[in-house]
């Protein structure tokens, strides 16, 4: 293993140093920051011990300087104090960790046994992620295909958090792979009623047990499977739940998406249903009414929307034989925390993302709330409308008299320009959609930006929460059914 101590008093830690070394390190030294990137370029270090205070530049600078060309290299802060404040920057600039000066050999050696058995998971993972490539490229490029390599790439995502970064790669060709196929085979998918999707999900999988016994159906708005199964994973063992996988209709937006799943019908048959209804998420009862009527069923239902924590909380049956609740204030969160600065503060990108859905949803005490249910012989449904992804690509469109969604668009006058992450359906029709003009649809981590200002947006909203588009992220979704 080999370190590089970057320290305008090295000379001090000779002692240090030479203990490093009498245990098999192989240990160099450097007295500046250029001289220590200068050594740095030159050969592989497994471990930089960076001085907070050196000669010309401190240690946050060199740290940035440092992660922005070798990010790969874990370095640990080196400081005279337990400075809250300094330590918070250096954890926010992904220094691997921190010592406090003066340095005793007890503490190098526990980091280091520490790294080194980092190192060993970091092979195994990396074998792991080998294996993983080659199974998805085994899995054929069909509809159960694709979600079988979604389920895959998340799932490995949540087992090798701190070391994602390869499976990260994985979503991200096969999202691109992915656009491909929903532009080819999005219309045939759609007329196969045998195919499980928002607008089928009911009919097929949760209206036929109304018969047998009470049923409640949670729908979580913007909600991914990666973290409905997190959210699962952390209920009651004693509970027997099943998963469904489905795909979301186009676009991946609430009043598209969601209005299928109440409506039964695709977004181009709910608007000729009930015109006016993909406007908003007013009308969802209605047209739940509507596809109850039509299938035959004839039962006592509730409806609410839970725009709270507190009436999360409380949320219980009402007594009646099809309960509907949809949770989608979480919604409403995750887009503040890109826009209010006190809200941004707790963190930014997907990680923190999850962490604060999953961490509203325990404040609402969820695990209570399935239990009152099944207590009361109810079976639970837990699903959600459509995904989400962060946006780093901006592609500009330009044009007039189109509609302004980040992630999709629809009008006559559209031109995208750019990294071509994206699909133009020019037959809305074939694809479900209302006759509104062309429809565009962002692919991968792509997010339109229009206007005068589309430079200033590209910059404002990158690394942003959207949906609306077409990703594995947004439209790999699962229906959970829980009983007792």
């Amino acid at each position: 293993m080999r370190i590089l101590w970057i320290d305008d008093e090295i000379d001090e830690m000779y002692s240090i140093v030479s203990f490093l070394e009498s245990q098999g390190f192989e240990v160099d030294t450097a007295t500046t920051v250029e001289e220590g990137v200068s050594q740095i370029s030159r050969k592989n270090y497994n471990l930089i011990l960076l001085d907070y205070r050196l000669p010309g530049v401190n240690g946050l600078q060199a740290l940035k300087l440092i992660k922005r060309t070798y990010p790969h290299i874990p370095v640990v802060m080196l400081t005279m104090m337990t400075d809250a404040d300094l330590i918070r920057q250096a954890m926010v600039e992904d220094a691997y960790d921190y010592l406090v000066k003066p340095v005793q050999p007890a503490q190098l050696m526990a980091l280091l046994a520490k790294l080194q058995k980092e190192r060993i998971k970091g092979e195994f993972f990396s074998d792991e992620a080998e294996r993983l490539k080659r199974e998805l490229d085994s899995i054929p490029e069909t509809y159960d295909g694709w979600l079988l390599k979604a389920v895959k790439i998340f799932q490995s995502r949540l087992v090798y958090k701190r070391y994602r970064s390869k499976f990260d790669e994985f979503l991200q060709e096969e999202n691109k792979k992915f656009a491909r196929w929903v532009g080819e085979n999005y219309p045939h998918i759609l007329e196969d009623d045998t195919i499980l999707m928002s607008h089928n999900l009911l009919k097929k999988l949760v209206l036929p047990y109304v018969e047998v016994s009470p049923v409640v159906l949670i729908v979580l708005d913007n909600f991914r499977f990666d973290q409905l199964h997190e959210i699962l994973s952390a209920l009651s063992s004693n509970y027997k739940i099943e998963q469904s996988l489905f795909m979301s209709v186009l676009p991946t937006a609430t009043q598209y998406s969601r209005n299928s799943l109440f409506s039964g019908r695709t977004p181009l048959d709910t608007e000729r249903a009930l015109p006016g209804a993909l406007q908003d998420n007013q009308k969802e009862l209605v047209l739940l009414w509507k596809q109850l009527e039509d299938e035959g069923y004839r039962v006592g239902v509730w409806y609410t929307k839970i725009k709270d924590l507190e009436t999360l909380s409380k949320m219980k049956p009402y007594g009646k034989r099809f309960e509907v609740y949809i949770v989608n204030f979480v919604d409403t969160i995750l887009h503040l925390m890109s826009n209010v600065e006190a809200l941004r503060a707790l963190g930014e990108g997907e990680a923190a993302i999850k962490r604060w859905a999953k961490l509203i949803l325990e404040d609402g005490r969820f695990s209570s709330i399935v239990g009152r249910f099944l207590d009361k012989g109810y079976r639970v449904f837990i699903t959600s409308d459509h995904g989400w992804v962060i946006g780093r690509t901006p592609v500009k469109v330009e044009g007039r008299n189109f509609s302004k969604g980040f992630r999709h668009k629809y009008g006559e006058d559209m031109l995208p320009r750019g990294e071509e992450k994206f699909v133009i359906v020019e037959k809305p029709e074939e694809w479900g959609l209302p006759s509104w003009g062309k429809f565009l649809f962002a692919s991968e981590d792509a997010f339109f930006v229009w206007g005068e200002r589309a430079d200033e947006f590209a910059e404002l909203y990158k690394k942003k929460m959207f949906h609306g588009g077409i990703s594995l992220e947004e439209m790999v979704l699962s229906l959970a059914m829980i009983s007792g």
